[in-house]
């Protein structure tokens, strides 16, 4: 029993790599990679459907109040893997822009997926100066079940995982 314990917490999980940010004028552009284990990477590559959900946010560090939430951005990545077909697509939703990808290889397919450059947040219209820092949140939204099971089970997580990263604070100065 001991040693299935250990076993279960030295398995490997999800990893955000970075974030990276850089500041150029008044927007800061953003960068991470997100690493899944080894089990989801196979399940994808058999077919099964993987939505992953990339919050990118903004927030001002406060010494005694809570940190204040500036601005994001979101962008939703639905990944699908037809490996019968030889066929690998992926959906990319922001705000504005929905982009369909189609790849060649598996490996192509899910590294485009798992990294995501130069997010842009727009710093013009910060009143303060103050210490700020980026925070990334990934989700990975389950399949829904049929709708009778979701009435039944109503108290299921509907995440498979959801992780959280925050960068190194950073002043900004406002004139």
């Amino acid at each position: 029993m001991l040693t299935s314990l250990i076993v279960a917490t030295t398995a490997s999980s999800e990893e955000i790599a970075g974030p990276e940010f850089v500041i150029n004028g008044g927007v800061v552009r953003v960068s991470l990679t997100l690493s899944l284990t080894d089990e989801q990477v196979s399940l994808i590559r058999e077919g099964l459907e993987k939505e992953l959900v990339f919050y990118i946010d903004l927030f001002r560090k406060w010494q005694l109040w809570p940190d204040e939430f500036i601005r994001g951005k979101k962008i939703t990545r639905n990944i699908k893997a037809n490996p019968v077909k030889g066929e690998f697509k992926v959906v990319s939703t922001d705000e504005t822009t929905i982009l369909e990808k189609r790849f060649s290889s598996f490996d192509s397919m899910l590294r485009w997926s798992l990294h995501v450059k130069d997010v842009q947040i727009t710093l013009n219209e910060l009143s303060d100066t103050g210490v700020y820092f980026i925070r990334i949140t990934v989700e990975s939204v389950r399949q829904k079940p049929p709708q009778l099971y979701s009435y039944v089970l109503f108290f299921a997580n509907d995440k498979d995982f959801k992780i959280k990263k925050d960068s190194d604070d950073f002043k900004i100065k406002v004139r």
